[in-house]
């Protein structure tokens, strides 16, 4: 039953990964066509679909309160109307700026409720031996739909962007009907509430802000990642159509071609990945992939030919897809399930947040300096951050034993003390439904009480 329900969801979210990365590369070419060749259009785009992260803490709460397919699901209808939406207004020749951005900022809100609950919902399709496993395999899909969802970029040139749009709703319609077959019922630890709706979503956000303040490792792993997306991930959504037209000449087919490597690259890298056993080499490959995400930033930023920033986009979405994989194993192999719609939820909202930042940031100024100084700058200094934050215990501990073992002692402990708790609370109910033992004075009392009174009798 598990790995049959992990098949479906996974098919469903390769489906709904391709119609993603298809809108991305399709409303970011064309937003930066409208503007004339202005960076800041896409990168204005690309924010509106990414900034609405920071609302993922909400999508958390209802992934721990309601039935996480069902979450999902909702939230693909949802996203198939807003891809639909832009392919009418394309074909209706109104579609504008403004309206590629509103429509574009909706469907990141929706997005930022679906991520948790897909995240949590996958840990609940596999038992937990396989949970690992399970993930990286799904990382696989979703990084490598950056394969095909760019071929939007060709596409686009060819048939225009409305039958685009409508190709990438009529995917997330196919990955609806997948979610519909999933009959697995998965919640969290949320209960309903009698507080109200908002005052409920708003506790049970703190509580999963508190969990990982009591969590200080997987904490630790998802400021990295935050720091990650900020420096190496933010280019290839805001940077790679100006630099594809302006630094190799190129149209949305260069852009398309970009976008593809990335995904090749991260497809080939998850792969791999999955063949890798669990264990201390995983946090040896997170300390590599780290330095060369930053420094395929470095490689694609120096490079003037396509051929050469087709392979530095393959290592950088290579790297990449490897550290973001390994990250997410990390975290979702401790984290309680009552938990984990909030926890990732807050994991997606800080790596979502920051790197929302960072891609407008870019758009602002690609503008106004080099392009190249863009890439080979935050390249380089992530780079120097991987091997600076060795100098932190928890650091080298995760790339020594590559897993979280303050936070599994921890939990041990929690469950170790839970249990003695038990055992007393047990130990004392036993004892008091026990009769209460008899003293041999009281006995020898009522016996010599019994003895007198036959005694009396008898004169």
């Amino acid at each position: 039953m598990g790995s049959e329900e992990y098949r479906k969801l996974f098919y469903a979210a390769g489906l709904s990964a391709i119609s993603l990365w298809a809108l991305i590369a399709a409303r970011s070419w064309l937003a930066y066509d409208l503007a004339g060749g202005q960076a800041w259009a896409s990168g204005l785009v690309s924010f509106a679909a990414i900034g609405p992260w920071v609302l993922a803490p909400i999508g958390g709460a209802l992934a721990d309160r309601y039935d996480r397919a069902r979450v999902v699901m909702y939230c693909r209808v949802g996203a198939c109307l807003t891809a639909v939406m832009l392919g009418v207004l394309a074909l209706t020749g109104t579609i504008a700026l403004w309206n590629i951005i509103l429509i574009t900022f909706l469907s990141g809100v929706i997005r930022s409720a679906e991520m948790p609950a897909q995240q949590a919902l996958l840990a609940n399709t596999v038992k937990a031996a396989a949970l690992l496993s399970a993930i990286t395999l799904a990382s696989t899909m979703q990084f490598g739909s950056k394969v095909i969802g760019p071929l939007s970029g060709p596409m686009q040139a060819v048939i225009g962007e409305g039958p685009v749009f409508f190709l990438a709703a009529a995917i997330l319609a196919l990955s609806v009907w997948q979610m519909k077959q999933i009959k697995i019922r998965s919640t969290g630890g949320i209960q309903a509430g009698t507080r109200g709706i908002m005052r409920d979503t708003y506790a049970n956000i703190m509580d999963g802000v508190r969990y990982l303040g009591r969590a200080p490792s997987v904490r630790l792993v998802i400021i990295l990642v935050a720091l990650h997306c900020m420096f190496t991930m933010a280019f290839d959504f805001s940077l790679l159509p100006a630099y594809a037209d302006r630094v190799l000449e190129g149209d949305s087919n260069y852009n398309g071609f970009l976008l593809m490597a990335v995904g090749g690259g991260a497809l080939i890298a998850t792969i791999g990945l999955s063949m890798v056993p669990t264990g201390a080499v995983r946090g040896r490959i997170l300390l590599v992939v780290g330095i060369v995400s930053g420094l395929s930033l470095v490689l694609l930023g120096s490079v003037n030919t396509l051929w050469a920033a087709l392979l530095g986009c393959m290592l950088a979405g290579g790297s990449q897809a490897m550290y973001m994989a390994l990250s997410s194993v990390l975290i979702q192999a401790v984290v309680p399930d009552a938990y984990r719609g909030r926890v990732m939820a807050l994991y997606a909202m800080f790596a979502g947040g920051i790197m929302s930042a960072m891609i407008l940031a870019n758009g602002v100024v690609a503008d106004h300096i080099d392009l190249r100084i863009l890439m080979i700058g935050p390249g380089a200094v992530f780079a120097v951050i991987s091997v600076a934050m060795l100098v932190l215990p928890s650091v080298r501990s995760i790339i020594r034993h590559g897993e979280l073992v303050e936070e599994i002692a921890r939990l041990a402990a929690l469950a170790s003390a839970r249990t003695e708790r038990l055992s007393q609370a047990a130990a004392t109910a036993l004892d008091a439904a026990r009769p209460a033992p008899q003293h041999e004075d009281a006995v020898a009392q009522k016996g010599g009480s019994a003895a007198g009174g036959g005694g009396g009798g008898a004169r």
